[in-house]
């Protein structure tokens, strides 16, 4: 988990991806949050390509700082 505060805009939607760039984690560990609760996805219903909005990232990188 990246030290640093992620640059993403709080009304912006990113990807898989980019979520993981922003949090400096892989998917596994990106998987093991969203069903830990700590960050939900803007469209859990497609679950083939979700996406994330900027404030979630931030909300949970602020969670997972504070643990």
């Amino acid at each position: 988990m990246n030290e640093t505060r992620p640059l993403v805009d709080p009304l912006g939607v990113y990807s898989v991806k980019r979520t993981c760039a922003e949090l400096g984690v892989s998917y596994k560990t990106l998987r093991k949050y969203r069903v830990c609760g700590h960050i939900t996805p803007v469209n859990p219903q497609n679950t083939r390509r979700l996406k994330y909005s900027g404030q979630s990232i931030l909300d949970c990188w602020l969670k997972l700082r504070t643990l």
